[in-house]
């Protein structure tokens, strides 16, 4: 170890000062003091177990002896975990008793809680909830049968701005309803361009999208506020399965027939809108398609018969159904406790219905939301729902 000749305490000190400032990473801090990466983690180390007082030189007698100090221990026990970084506290134990078995080693989840402090371990990820597919579905045969929407890859424009294509699609005629330059795949970017094209062109019967922002979360929902919105005006909501794209494949294709306008971006937000909307114009009146006959989209396109709504209706769930009011936290009450359902529907009613096999069933307008867990007093996927009936819930 090489500290500057000036005292060796103070510049421990401030090396540690400066780790935990954050500024900088280790490596750039080792090499402006002079010192190894390992003395660096070695001295943070010491600095969050004992303190100022970890940052004074120990003595420099032999460990031949049965019972070592704990700060020899935790020296060695974070060279190991530096030495073998994908190594848990059992290996590195493991490890420790081979090469010194004179020494009396701390347990495992001892040796845990001194890595977790030295920060020197990542918190295991938990399987992500995976949002699913809701298909196979009909093949549209008429104008607003199916709408198709997705985000195309960002690019920036000239001046830096991040620019995130919403694409909006009619499945039948192919009309592109949409192309929109938009800032991010946030709700509040996407809710006003559905609902220009709701009050334009009508409402569709169904709309299918992927399973990212905004149309859908992982959550067991798999709701946003994008698709509340939709649910309450009536539509119906198709997920394709993740890592399928070709259940989009019309709109998929569509992707890579714009794909030279991102590899020539526009000056601005407005210059990329401007050209979006001439090829928008293009697409849909000047390109003849041979899926459609060559005709062009505008040729089959029609607005729909159903109109935007000024106020959504309410739902209107049968007598027998347990409804209930979605908290702001998005839970609900039940049997005397409380299940998470989605934030997305806070204030919003929604309704339990028995079902034959004595499950609860648990619905927002028709769009089915899961199957309560009564035992474990959660939401749960119909697929993951208890095989054999917990009965129905006596206080409901």
């Amino acid at each position: 170890m090489v500290w500057r000749e000036t005292g060796i305490m103070d510049e421990r000190l401030r090396f540690v000062v400066d780790c935990l400032a954050g500024e900088e990473t280790m490596s750039a801090l080792c090499a402006g003091y002079g010192i190894s990466r390992k003395s660096g983690y070695k001295w943070l180390g010491r600095y969050r177990e004992f303190g100022p007082e970890g940052l004074h030189d120990l003595p420099r007698a032999p460990l031949n002896h049965g019972r070592a100090t704990a700060l020899d221990l935790v020296e060695r026990i974070v060279a190991a975990k530096e030495t073998h970084p994908l190594w848990g506290p059992k290996k590195i134990v493991a490890r420790l008793k081979r090469m010194a078995p004179e020494l009396v080693w701390p347990s495992a989840s001892t040796v845990g809680a001194i890595l977790a402090r030295h920060g020197l371990v990542s918190a295991r990820k938990r399987p992500r909830l995976r949002a699913c597919g809701n298909g196979p579905w009909l093949e549209p045969q008429e104008p607003n049968a199916v709408w198709t929407g997705d985000h195309k890859g960002w690019f920036r424009t000239a001046d830096k701005w991040r620019c995130e294509p919403l694409t909006v699609m009619d499945a039948s005629s192919r009309y592109l309803l949409a192309l929109e330059a938009t800032g991010s795949t946030a709700d509040s970017e996407a809710w006003p361009v559905f609902e220009r094209l709701f009050e334009e062109h009508g409402l569709p019967d169904r709309f299918r999208s992927d399973n990212g922002a905004p149309f859908a979360s992982a959550g067991v929902t798999g709701l946003t506020p994008l698709a509340v919105r939709f649910i309450k005006l009536g539509i119906t909501l198709e997920r394709i399965a993740p890592g399928k794209p070709q259940q989009n494949g019309r709109h998929e294709r569509f992707h890579l027939t714009m794909l030279p306008l991102a590899k020539e971006p526009a000056a601005d937000r407005a210059a990329q809108n401007q050209a979006f909307e001439a090829f928008r114009r293009s697409y849909n009146e000047e390109r003849p398609h041979e899926a459609l006959g060559m005709d062009t989209p505008a040729q089959r396109y029609r607005s729909s018969q159903r109109t935007m709504p000024r106020t959504p209706a309410e739902p209107d769930y049968p007598a027998e159904a347990a409804v209930r009011r979605v908290r702001h936290n998005g839970e609900i009450r039940w049997n005397g406790g409380f299940i998470y359902v989605s934030q997305s529907l806070a204030g919003e009613a929604v309704a339990a219905t028995e079902t034959k096999d004595g499950q609860w069933a648990l619905s927002f307008h028709a769009h089915p939301l899961g199957i309560i867990d009564t035992r474990r007093m959660k939401l749960v996927r119909r697929s993951a729902a208890p095989t054999n009936p917990l009965g129905a819930a006596t206080d409901p």
